[in-house]
C-alpha cells in the first residue's frame, strides 16, 4: 500500500503565527492606530477649546485688557447684519495642517512673550510691539490671499456698495492686491490710529 503524503494545512492570512514575535506586527499596528486616533481627537478637542472668544479674551492679560475691548467696538463684533466674526474666524485657518501649525506656533510665541518675556504685559509694552504684531498677521493674510476674509466675504456677492468700492473690488481680482491691503485695522486699532489715540491720552 503506497504511503499517502502528509496533508499540510494551508495557513490563512489570519492564522496563528508560528513565532510569537510576529504577534507584534498586528498588535503594534493596532496600538499605533489607537495612539494616532487619540492624538487626533485630543488635539481637535484642545484646539476647539482654546479657539473660543471667551478663551482668547481671558487666557492672556494683554488680550483681555487691550485686544478684546477693541474687537467689541469693531464692525466684526456688532453690525447691521448681526453676523459676528470671532477671534478664530480671522486668526486660525480652517484647514489642516495649517490650523494645527498656526495654533501651535502662535500659542507658543504669544505665551512666551506674555508670560516669560513680559514684552506685551503693559499698555506701553503692547503698543511698542503693536506694529510688529499687526505686520505679522497682515503678511500671513497677504500670503494666503486673505483667505480668512474670503471665508465670509465674496466679492461677487456684495450688494449696496458704492461705485468706488465696486471698482476697487473688481480691480482687486485682476491685480496682486488682496483684502487686507485696503482693510487693515478692521477688527483692531491700526497701529497708526493707536499711536495717535494713546499719545493723546498721555
Amino acid at each position: 500500500m503506497p504511503v499517502q503524503p502528509k496533508k499540510t494545512r494551508r495557513r490563512g492570512l489570519w492564522g496563528w503565527p508560528r513565532t510569537r514575535w510576529l504577534l507584534g506586527i498586528p498588535l503594534g499596528g493596532f496600538l499605533a492606530f489607537l495612539v494616532g486616533a487619540a492624538t487626533m481627537v485630543g488635539s481637535s478637542v484642545a484646539i476647539e477649546a482654546t479657539s473660543t472668544d471667551a478663551f482668547c479674551a481671558t487666557a492672556c492679560h494683554s488680550h483681555e485688557e487691550f485686544i478684546y475691548p477693541e474687537w467689541k467696538e469693531s464692525v466684526h463684533y456688532s453690525n447691521p447684519s448681526g453676523m459676528r466674526a470671532g477671534c478664530a474666524d480671522c486668526h486660525i485657518p480652517k484647514q489642516y495642517p495649517d490650523k494645527l501649525i498656526v495654533k501651535t506656533t502662535a500659542g507658543i510665541r504669544d505665551g512666551y512673550h506674555e508670560f516669560v518675556l513680559r514684552s506685551i504685559s503693559t499698555r506701553e509694552r503692547f503698543e511698542a510691539r503693536r506694529g510688529e504684531m499687526a505686520e505679522r498677521v497682515w503678511e500671513r493674510m497677504r500670503a494666503n490671499d486673505s483667505q480668512a476674509c474670503r471665508n465670509c466675504h465674496h466679492v461677487d456677492s456684495f450688494s449696496g456698495q458704492s461705485a468706488r468700492a465696486e471698482r476697487m473690488h473688481q480691480r482687486m481680482e485682476t491685480t496682486d492686491n488682496t483684502c487686507i491691503d485696503c482693510h487693515e485695522g478692521v477688527a483692531h486699532l491700526h497701529p497708526a490710529d493707536a499711536a495717535r489715540k494713546y499719545a493723546t491720552n498721555d
